[in-house]
């Protein structure tokens, strides 16, 4: 791969022992199928929120989820923590019913296809990368190719399997993700996020990227504060370290579940990010999870 290219997974001998493996155990994917694959580039789907400027992925992942939820907080008032946390809650419920409701390959829309990893940097020209990349559940379907050496991932259950639905499962689709990385400016101050946490992750960075904009936290403090999730359900998971005046609101319109932040499980995504104001960079990874670092690195010579 490193002398010849991506193709060479798809193409080459690496494609052809890959299919021989599953087929070889009564799976379906063919080197055909290996070789029919192309990544592809979009424009990403970006969107003003009050004062701010957001830039996400398109298509099939939680990006237009994020958008949804969006819009449906810029009407409503983020001043006090109770009203935001009412607002987070209400527009994440509407954008999750949207999402599972009319989401999936339709023949029309563009695939980012993907245990899931985040990482953001930043470099000191200001230039920043948000990427999410998965392998789903951990260790993937636990299954191994003996030619290659390679773990393979279980994404299929990605799909709907009721068919008949935007997201059912059907031959050469493509299936609904929940991926959500980020690019963010407002005033002077731009940041990249993104997060692991399967569903989690869009509730995640609907909220922090709110806190940024709508309350001026500085990186530090968005990784800190504690979040609410919605998921697609009827409950609405609530950090308990929440204020109370802010759980009593939210127990006013949805049942609440409280839970504390803990290392495993992760019960509100684990997020990662970068900022960048004025001429300074900083990043965050989440607070308590074992496996998140922050690095920088200082190069005082030509790159």
């Amino acid at each position: 791969i490193a002398r010849h290219g991506a193709r060479a997974l798809y193409d080459g001998d690496l494609g052809a022992a890959m299919a021989a493996d599953i087929e070889a155990k009564g799976g379906c994917l063919s080197h055909d199928d290996l070789r029919a694959y192309r990544a592809a580039f979009c424009e990403p789907l970006s969107l003003g929120y009050r004062d701010a400027r957001f830039h996400v992925p398109p298509g099939l992942t939680a990006g237009p989820t994020f958008a949804h939820a969006l819009r449906e907080m810029e009407n409503r008032e983020m001043g006090a923590a109770p009203d935001a946390f009412a607002a987070y809650a209400g527009a994440l419920k509407s954008a999750y019913a949207d999402r599972l409701a009319t989401m999936g390959d339709t023949g029309e829309s563009e695939a980012y296809q993907g245990c899931t990893t985040h990482f953001s940097v930043v470099d000191r020209h200001g230039n920043m990368v948000s990427q999410t990349q998965t392998l789903l559940s951990i260790f993937g379907s636990r299954v191994v190719s003996p030619s290659t050496g390679f773990l393979m991932n279980n994404g299929i259950m990605w799909f709907d399997p009721v068919p008949g639905r935007p997201n059912s499962l059907a031959p050469g689709k493509r299936c609904l993700m929940n991926v959500c990385p980020i690019l963010g400016q407002t005033g002077d101050t731009r940041f990249a996020f993104g997060a692991s946490g399967g569903r989690k992750i869009v509730s995640a960075m609907v909220q922090m990227a709110s806190f940024v904009a709508d309350h001026g936290m500085d990186i530090g403090a968005a990784f800190h504060h504690p979040r609410i999730d919605v998921s697609g359900g009827p409950t609405v998971v609530a950090d308990e370290t929440l204020p109370e005046d802010v759980l009593a609101r939210l127990r006013a319109d949805h049942p609440v579940h409280t839970t504390r932040r803990s290392p495993f499980p992760f019960s509100f995504a684990c997020p990662a990010g970068v900022m960048r104001q004025g001429s300074t960079n900083t990043g965050c990874t989440e607070i308590m999870s074992p496996w998140g670092d922050a690095v920088s690195e200082e190069k005082t010579g030509p790159s």
